[in-house]
């Protein structure tokens, strides 16, 4: 039978902890500390309890193709809100002399807060001879 390691050799081991680890075990703290803060600042300013601002969906048409059965206006949803906001749904009207000559809705799954989403509306009139109005009709809480 081997004897136990004298007590001095042992203690020295326990010790000796390369610089590596206390680096690792360093980052790891703090990772942890970060993690438990961003959760509690969550928390205490009520994301997701009602007291966010709501969405802020603004739409805007980026081009317009010409497709074998009429026109396409491609569109961007930007969501200047931390918000974010689910089914929106768009709506594009074209009008001529304030009437409305042709209309459309599209409706957007998901836009995130601080984001943009894109899509685009079918028109038979050609767009580009009428007035173009686009605009976000509403959205639920994801």
């Amino acid at each position: 039978m081997s004897d136990p390691a004298p007590p001095d050799r042992a203690r020295r081991r326990r010790v000796d902890l390369p610089a590596l680890e206390w680096i690792a075990s360093a980052i790891g703290l703090i990772l942890a500390l970060a993690i438990t803060g961003f959760i509690g600042w969550q928390a205490y300013r009520g994301a997701g309890t009602g007291r966010a601002p709501p969405p802020a969906i603004e739409v805007r048409a980026e081009r317009t193709v010409a497709t074998g059965d009429g026109w396409v206006i491609a569109f961007v949803a930007v969501n200047r809100s931390p918000t974010t906001a689910s089914a929106v749904l768009v709506e594009g009207r074209l009008s001529r002399s304030g009437h409305v000559v042709a209309s459309g809705q599209v409706s957007l799954d998901y836009v995130p807060g601080h984001s943009e989403r894109r899509g685009g509306l079918f028109f038979a009139e050609d767009p580009r001879m009428h007035d173009l109005h686009l605009r976000a009709l509403g959205y639920a809480q994801p």
